[in-house]
């Protein structure tokens, strides 16, 4: 099922008098997408404006994955009313990942008819930035002086600024030059240009292409609409995930150390115990502390009991509190979903630094 698909059948669903509620990520899924970068936003607010749909709160960088969830409605101009005058139609679930629990509480399901979420090349930010191109008639001084001031190892060869795929001609780099060089004396781009480039869809799974990296360190990125999109090198892909490192490291010392004060401060038996006696670990199969996860540090941590056991002169509800928001950054970097962003960093490093005052 396509994207337009997924849309399409919410707007049946709406001509019919039913309610059409979705979490922004499976919405982002159904489209092939798994982060809220712009190509994903824009492909989904087009095919919206298409289809006479709105989306409350708006498909945005900023809209969210989970809770609350995404309504959507037919735009009051495609049904001839005012917005106002539109009612409520009866309350139905019909999302394909999701069914009605026995609680009534809406939760995800698989859905076999849609693609698995793979993590797209264009899920990176190299992968939807502006590509800087040289005609083939530009002279060598013009690429070499351009790549030293842009710090780029390479320029994409084509004569228009965002190049149909069949108007590409190949890159120039460094290595080229210097090859043409030994071979020659070349003056222009086009004796220089180096046409065995590695070429992908937008849409092409990161796995897959990381090994086409390989061997040229470079791909260019194709967009639906067949023009180039963006060029990834190996340096983009690594800078890239680097921004995951720090918080990871610091999620990672949080967890050792919040362990390590309940091992000394409790004991595996205590807290065992507790997991067992509130359902959260089944016949008391956690064996060892450090097989804790960060959900049930938590869950231990937050017990009047077990707080005040362990003499921390902290306030225990600020604490959790920003506990729970590590925990959720920390789902959010497993699943690779969007990196922390400057605000959210601030707190994590703060309470990272908070937790190292405990006394171990």
């Amino acid at each position: 099922m396509t994207g337009r698909e997924y849309l399409e059948n919410i707007r049946e669903e709406l001509s019919q008098g039913r309610y059409q509620h979705r979490m922004g990520e499976n919405v982002l899924r159904a489209f092939g997408y798994v982060r809220r970068r712009a190509t994903a936003i824009e492909e989904i607010n087009a095919t919206l404006d298409e289809l006479g749909l709105m989306a409350v709160p708006p498909i945005s960088a900023n809209m969210p994955l989970r809770a609350p969830r995404i309504r959507f409605r037919l735009k009051p101009e495609n049904h001839g009313v005012a917005f106002e005058e539109v009612s409520d139609p009866e309350p139905v679930v019909l999302d394909e990942f999701d069914s009605p629990s026995q609680d009534s509480e809406i939760q995800d399901i698989e859905d076999s008819t849609l693609p698995e979420p793979a993590f797209s090349i264009s899920e990176l930010t190299s992968a939807n930035a502006d590509v800087e191109c040289i005609s083939s008639s530009a002279s060598i001084q013009e690429a070499y002086t351009t790549m030293l001031l842009r710090k780029f190892s390479q320029l994409v060869v084509a004569d228009s600024a965002k190049p149909m795929q069949q108007d590409i001609k190949g890159i120039i780099s460094f290595h080229s030059m210097t090859t043409a060089m030994m071979n020659g004396n070349p003056t222009t781009v086009g004796e220089c240009i180096d046409k065995d480039v590695i070429v992908v869809q937008s849409d092409a799974d990161l796995k897959v292409v990381v090994s086409q990296l390989s061997p040229k360190d470079v791909v260019l990125v194709i967009g639906r609409d067949k023009r180039l999109q963006g060029i990834v090198t190996a340096w983009d892909l690594a800078e890239e995930f680097a921004q995951l490192v720090d918080p990871f490291k610091r999620i990672g010392e949080i967890e050792e150390r919040l362990r390590t004060l309940l091992r000394k401060r409790l004991g595996k038996d205590k807290v065992v115990e507790f997991l067992t006696d509130h359902g959260l670990s089944s016949d008391g199969s956690i064996a060892e502390i450090d097989e804790l996860t960060m959900g049930e540090l938590l869950r231990v941590l937050e017990a009047p009991q077990n707080w005040d056991a362990l003499n921390i002169p902290l306030a225990r509800g600020v604490f959790i509190k920003d506990l729970d928001k590590a925990r959720s950054y920390r789902n959010r970097l497993m699943h690779f979903r969007d990196p922390l962003d400057e605000s959210e960093m601030t707190l994590l490093s703060n309470f990272c630094d908070t937790v190292r005052l405990i006394q171990l």
